[in-house]
């Protein structure tokens, strides 16, 4: 089913792949095989997409969207829970609820309002998440501001974008560090951070790199703290 230039459909059971190419909304809670939007469209009520959900444009469920696969290059915005089985990949900007998936990717821009659930969660943009970003995998290079509630996970990496430029190319740049901002706890098993400021962090082996504030440290093998952090309070525990 084709929309090409301006139109509708009515909201239903599509046992078929819906494509909008001009512009175009669903009018309803609508179900199908796969949904695509290379212009601009709207889905007005909650979306069931049995393959895979793209969007190339600008397009915006209004409801929740359950999906195969899901991926964002435009502009994309989803009013509730985004619920993917597979892939999540962002390469624009995306707001959208709750997120639950297997692999978030993410090289744009990512507004959650709620949590993240995912078994790895790879982040080369920025991301501000209003509730707990939990990946059993957190690699996160961040290029821009961003803000997260809570942190949890197995291996936690958070390092500025810029850190793979090297030594030289960060003391040479005047450009500020980008920065993300974590409102609550950061607790894992192996930590490595740079330029992040949070409350707590918790976990086994933890590295505090450069540019790093955080008010307590717990950990329970190995801590390392670089001169240009700020920690208030550091501990070893014989469980975390």
């Amino acid at each position: 089913m084709r929309i090409a230039g301006s139109g509708s459909l009515p909201g239903g059971d599509y046992n078929e792949d819906i494509a909008i190419s001009g512009s175009g909304k669903i009018t309803g809670n609508a179900s199908c095989t796969g949904f695509s939007i290379a212009g601009s469209g709207k889905v007005q009520g909650d979306l069931v997409c049995r393959g895979k959900f793209a969007i190339a444009g600008s397009g915006k469920v209004e409801g929740n969207l359950t999906a195969e696969t899901a991926a964002v290059s435009g502009s994309g915005a989803i009013g509730g829970a985004s619920n993917v089985s597979g892939d999540f990949r962002v390469s624009g900007a995306c707001r959208t609820g709750a997120v639950k998936c297997g692999k978030f990717i993410i090289s744009g821009a990512v507004n959650t309002d709620g949590d993240v659930s995912a078994e790895e969660a790879t982040i080369r943009g920025s991301i501000d998440c209003s509730g707990l970003i939990n990946a059993e995998i957190v690699d996160a290079e961040i290029s821009g501001d961003s803000f997260a509630d809570s942190i949890g996970g197995g291996t936690i990496t958070i390092r500025d974008r810029k850190g793979a430029q090297g030594f030289f190319s960060r003391l040479l740049s005047h450009r500020a560090r980008n920065r993300f901002t974590v409102a609550n706890s950061i607790e894992g098993d192996v930590i490595t951070l740079e330029n992040v400021t949070a409350d707590t962090v918790i976990g086994r082996d933890v590295t505090i790199g450069p540019g790093c504030k955080v008010r307590h440290v717990v950990y329970t093998n190995h801590i390392e703290i670089s001169a240009e952090a700020d920690v208030e309070l550091y501990e070893e525990s014989s469980a975390c």
